[in-house]
């Protein structure tokens, strides 16, 4: 989601994230590597550019949550990408 032009997210970019928990919210993160964390997102501001992504955990809190919530019990099914 593009944020307007006078809002800008603190920049995390070039790093490697081993077996850490990782709340998105707040932050843009760019050509960053995850693997084996647990990725949190509770519906605020975020943005991921050109970032890799290896066997994580996505957690929904908050309203991100809720809206997960909200769309399995209206039988969307959530899963993984392959």
């Amino acid at each position: 989601m593009e944020q307007p032009k006078s809002f800008r997210l603190p920049v995390v970019s070039g790093q490697s994230f081993v077996g850490q928990k990782i709340k998105l919210d707040g932050n843009r993160f760019e050509n960053c590597a995850f693997k084996g964390c647990e990725i949190v997102y509770a519906g605020g501001p975020a943005e991921t550019s050109s970032c890799h992504f290896e066997n994580v955990r996505w957690m929904f809190e908050g309203v991100a949550g809720t809206v997960v919530h909200v769309m399995q019990a209206l039988g969307w099914k959530i899963v993984p990408p392959q």
